[in-house]
């Protein structure tokens, strides 16, 4: 799920963003997805929040959180 993420952002940024603001919130959501385990480090509402700015549908929220915060998806 991780990497779905992370493809989305890219397209998001390669897309144009024309807001320097919303560029730069593109931009920190790629550095912070580079930790795999990223959502483990951050409070439900951050996740959210940033799942949002990904275009992640307020229905799907939920269900795209819980897959990302499952440990077995990060076992060796």
């Amino acid at each position: 799920m991780i990497e779905k993420l992370i493809e989305i952002n890219n397209r998001i940024i390669s897309s144009g963003i024309e807001k320097e603001d919303d560029l730069k919130k593109q931009l920190l959501i790629q550095k912070l997805l580079k930790d795999k385990k990223c959502f483990f480090k951050m409070d439900i509402q951050t996740a959210f929040s940033l799942l949002t700015d990904l275009k992640i549908q307020n229905e799907d929220l939920k269900k795209v959180y819980s897959e990302l915060i499952d440990a077995k998806n990060y076992l060796d």
